[in-house]
């Protein structure tokens, strides 16, 4: 069965949207932000036009409206011809119906072509926060101040357009401390990257050490919010000047791995702190590979991942692959190592379930 997730890689908010009537809005093509609107004067704003897997939209006339592909059907859904035994159902019918249909999206590709933009730190008004100000992180993601606080040398305040959001500088770790891009984060589900920034080379990098000599483990995840979950939580122990924490900011290229392992080459062990899911896996392989110099090849083929290393090719059932099974398979003697939340898709989630349990815990009263 496919997966929102693979929905969200192969499906367009703006085929899906122009099904319904919604049509460009002519002058309205701004930065690679097309406006559409459909004959009753509903419209939206699309983020990322020509790449399915990292849109967003905004209905600019109901602020509580946003979201991926998913959260566009859901908020449709009775606008659609497709209906299911539930609301599940009926949008794995209407997203299924899309996979097959090829979708011409030249006129947005020219637009962002034409219109693209290099990053530059300048663009931006940044500021060093302090823990009161990072209220999203307290309130929304139930990280503690005490957490924030010890992060807050990674984490920045941004302005753009007259919107200010969390922001954590993406780095080049084994080259400089220029900034590249900003992984942002806000209320509502915002999650962005800001544009023109470099995400195949640069990384989030939270680095506690004096020399990066003495670093002897690192621990990379999809995103900064994880990280200071996964601290906090502490399911390993380690020593704080000797650790780095990383993000990949999701969807991790080998340049990355690769620019923040080549910058403490005395790393003893390397963490696959990734998502619970069949994407975090495949990066945990990802990662154990680029940290022993093999080059692989995966492909997703149905309900298996097939995959090439060494000149070796074999087949893992989507439901079994992991670093484990991936080792059993190709014979390799791997040294990554993966940590996974139990029971919960990723860090920030076993988080919040771990301070629910603690609030909701009975107190034990000492009999008399």
């Amino acid at each position: 069965m496919t997966t929102y997730r693979e929905y969200r890689d192969r499906v367009s908010i703006l085929q899906v949207a122009e099904t319904l009537g919604y049509k460009p809005v002519k002058g309205k093509f701004t930065k690679a932000r097309p406006v559409l609107r459909d004959a009753a004067g509903d419209t939206i704003l699309v983020k990322n036009p020509t790449n399915p897997s990292t849109q967003l939209y905004w209905n600019l006339g109901n602020n509580s409206e946003y979201g991926s592909v998913i959260d566009f059907v859901k908020n449709n859904i009775s606008r659609f011809n497709q209906q299911g035994k539930n609301e599940i159902d009926s949008i794995n019918k209407i997203l299924s119906s899309f996979c097959g249909i090829a979708y011409d999206n030249t006129k947005y590709l020219n637009q962002t072509i034409n219109e693209h933009k290099v990053f530059s730190e300048k663009d931006y008004t940044s500021s060093t926060p302090s823990v009161r100000d990072l209220h999203y992180l307290t309130k929304e993601r139930n990280i503690s101040p005490e957490t924030i606080d010890t992060f807050l040398p990674f984490i920045r305040l941004v302005a753009q357009h007259a919107f200010k959001n969390v922001a954590f500088p993406y780095t080049i770790a084994n080259k400089d401390n220029i900034v590249r891009g900003y992984e942002l984060r806000n209320y509502g589900g915002f999650r962005s990257f800001s544009e023109g920034g470099d995400k195949n080379n640069a990384a989030w990098v939270a680095d506690f050490s004096d020399m990066k000599c003495e670093v002897n483990k690192i621990f990379f995840f999809e995103s900064a919010i994880d990280a200071l979950s996964f601290y906090e939580i502490k399911p390993v122990p380690f020593e704080l000047d000797k650790t780095v924490f990383v993000s990949s900011g999701g969807y991790p290229t080998n340049n990355q791995f690769l620019n923040v392992l080549n910058a403490y080459p005395n790393t003893q062990k390397v963490y696959g702190c990734h998502d619970n899911d069949l994407s975090g896996h495949l990066f945990d392989i990802q990662l154990a590979c680029v940290f022993d110099g093999h080059t692989l090849l995966k492909r997703k083929n149905a309900d298996k991942v097939s995959f090439s290393v060494n000149n070796i090719t074999f087949d893992i059932n989507s439901d079994k692959v992991n670093l484990q099974s991936f080792i059993k398979k190709s014979g390799l003697e791997l040294r990554a190592n993966p940590l996974k939340p139990n029971l919960y898709k990723d860090w920030n989630e076993a988080l919040k379930e771990k301070n629910i349990q603690s609030a909701v815990k009975k107190p034990v009263f000492k009999v008399k």
